[in-house]
C-alpha cells in the first residue's frame, strides 16, 4: 500500500508488499516455464526437499524441488548434470530470492529411466551383488517351485503348461502380485518375503512376460533387487524376452530368457538326473562286465599255464574229491547201520521171551538185507566214482603237453623268463632258448630266424 511522507503523496511500498506484488506479476506473466541448464550446489536436507542452482555460461537461478515432486524422479541428482526442468517462477519472501519451484525434471540426452538404471546398476555392482561367487546353484530335485508373478498373466499359464508336459510331477506355489504399475515393486518384494517365510519352496522364479521398458520397470527398482539378493531361497529371474535385461536379472542366482525357459530350467534338473542315472547304470554294467571278462580270461590263462606246467595238480584235486565222496558215503552207511542196531536193541527189550527167537530171526533177516543193500550201494557208488575218475584221467592225459611231447613234439621257451616261443619274432639271433622234450631238456642258442617257413612233415 502507498504511504504518505512529508505531506507529499508518493507510492512507497513495504518490503513484504513489494515481494508479494513481484511474485504475483511473475506468476501471471510466467505461470509455468521450462528451463535448461547445469546443476550446481545440489543439497538434500533431512526434510527430503531438493535445493540447487541451475546455471549456464552467463547466469544462475536457484531451484527448489519439494519432496512430493522429487519422489517421482527415478534417478539420482548430481552436480554437473544437464537437465530440463519445468516449474513455477517464484520469489522466496523471507529472503526475497528469485527461484524456480520445480515440478518436473528430466535429464538431457539419456532418458530418466536409463539414467536411473545405470546409476542403480553401478551402485549394486560396487556392493558385490552381481558377483558370481554369491550365485547359488539350483537344487537338483526341487520338491516345490515358488513363483512370483501375476496370477492372470501369460507367464504363469506358460510355466504351468511346461510343467504339465513334464513326466515328473512338480509342485508349484504361486505368490501372486502385480508386475506392472507404481505399486508393482512393493508387491514383488512382499511376494518374495511370503515365499521365504513359508519355507516350502526350494527355488523361486520371479518374472513376467514381455512389454515396454516402462512395463518392466518394477524389476529395475532397488527394493526388488535387494529383496532378491536377500532371499534365502535361490532365485531365477525371467523378465520379458531374451533381449530385455533388468537389474533383477543381474542380481538373481540364475537368469532365464523367458518365463517358459525358466520353467524348463528348474524342471530340467530332474530330467538331467534321470538321464545321469541311466547313463551311470549303463557305464557301471559295462565296466563290471568288462572286469568280469578280463578276470575270467586271466584266471583261465593262469589255470591253463599251471596245468601245462604240472598237470598232476588236477589229478590230486580229483583224488581228494573222490576220497571225500567215499567218506561221505561211508559215514551215511555207518549212521544207517547204527540207527538200525539201536532200533533192534530197543525191539529186543520190548518183546516177550517167548517170542524172542522168531523176532530175532525176523530182525536178523532185516539186518542182513540192509547190510546186503548197503554193500551193493557202496559197490555201485565206488564203481561210478572209479569210472568218473578214469574218464577224468583220460581227458587230462589227452590235454597234457607231456602226452603231446611223447608223440615227438617239443616246447620251446625263452631261457630268460620262461615264456613260450610261438613265432620267430619272439626271439632274435643270439638269444638263449630251452627246448623241452618228453623227459629231457635242451639248452640252445638261436643262430638265425626265418619267418613264414611252413612246417615239414614228419
Amino acid at each position: 500500500m502507498p504511504l504518505e511522507v512529508n505531506n507529499n503523496l508518493r507510492q512507497v511500498w513495504s518490503v513484504s508488499d513489494l515481494v508479494d506484488l513481484s511474485r504475483d506479476l511473475l506468476a501471471k506473466a510466467m505461470p509455468f516455464v521450462w528451463v535448461r541448464g547445469e546443476i550446481s550446489g545440489f543439497s538434500s536436507p533431512v526434510s527430503g526437499h531438493w535445493y540447487f542452482d541451475l546455471k549456464d555460461d552467463r547466469a544462475l537461478v536457484s531451484v527448489a524441488m519439494f519432496k512430493a515432486a522429487n519422489s517421482q524422479i527415478p534417478f539420482e541428482i548430481k552436480d554437473g548434470m544437464e537437465i530440463i526442468l519445468g516449474g513455477e517462477v517464484a520469489i522466496y519472501p523471507r529472503r526475497g530470492k528469485f527461484q524456480i519451484v520445480a515440478e518436473i525434471l528430466e535429464p538431457v540426452g539419456w532418458g530418466a529411466l536409463q539414467i536411473a538404471y545405470e546409476q542403480l546398476k553401478t551402485r549394486l555392482d560396487s556392493e558385490g551383488l552381481f558377483d558370481s561367487v554369491r550365485k547359488r546353484p539350483l537344487p537338483i530335485l526341487p520338491r516345490c517351485i515358488g513363483v512370483v508373478t501375476s496370477p492372470t498373466g501369460a507367464a504363469w499359464r506358460d510355466m504351468c503348461q511346461v510343467w504339465r508336459k513334464n513326466s515328473v510331477p512338480i509342485r508349484a506355489l504361486l505368490s501372486p502380485t502385480q508386475v506392472q504399475g507404481t505399486d508393482a515393486a512393493t508387491g514383488i518384494v512382499s511376494a518374495l518375503d511370503r515365499l521365504n517365510r513359508h519355507g516350502k519352496a526350494n527355488v523361486i522364479i520371479v518374472g513376467r512376460g514381455g512389454g515396454s521398458r516402462e512395463d518392466l520397470w518394477a524389476f529395475n527398482e532397488e527394493p526388488v533387487a535387494r529383496a532378491i539378493a536377500a532371499s534365502d531361497i535361490p532365485v531365477v529371474a525371467a523378465v520379458g524376452h531374451e533381449i530385455d535385461q533388468t537389474i533383477a536379472d543381474l542380481v538373481a542366482d540364475h537368469r532365464a530368457a523367458t518365463p517358459t525357459a525358466a520353467a524348463e530350467l528348474v524342471a530340467y534338473s530332474r530330467q538331467r538326473l534321470m538321464e545321469r542315472i541311466v547313463g551311470t547304470n549303463i557305464r557301471t554294467r559295462t565296466a563290471v562286465t568288462n572286469r568280469i571278462l578280463t578276470t575270467r580270461s586271466r584266471l583261465q590263462e593262469s589255470i591253463l599255464q599251471q596245468t601245462l606246467v604240472q598237470p598232476s595238480r588236477l589229478l590230486v584235486v580229483y583224488r581228494q574229491r573222490l576220497d571225500e565222496a567215499f567218506a561221505r558215503v561211508k559215514s551215511a552207511i555207518d549212521r544207517q547201520f547204527n540207527n538200525d542196531r539201536q532200533t533192534l536193541q530197543a525191539t529186543i527189550h520190548r518183546i516177550a521171551p517167548k517170542n524172542l527167537i522168531p523176532t530175532t530171526l525176523k530182525t536178523r533177516g532185516r539186518v542182513n538185507n540192509a547190510a546186503s543193500t548197503s554193500v551193493s550201494l557202496i559197490r555201485r557208488q565206488m564203481a561210478q566214482q572209479k569210472s568218473r575218475f578214469a574218464a577224468t584221467v583220460a581227458r587230462l592225459s589227452a590235454l597234457s603237453p607231456l602226452d603231446v611231447l611223447g608223440r615227438g613234439y617239443s616246447i620251446c621257451e625263452r631261457a630268460t623268463d620262461g615264456s613260450i616261443v610261438r613265432e620267430a619274432d619272439d626271439v632274435t639271433a643270439g638269444d638263449s632258448i630251452r627246448v623241452r622234450l618228453q623227459k629231457d631238456t635242451l639248452e640252445c642258442t638261436v643262430q638265425s630266424t626265418k619267418q613264414g617257413t611252413p612246417p615239414q612233415p614228419l
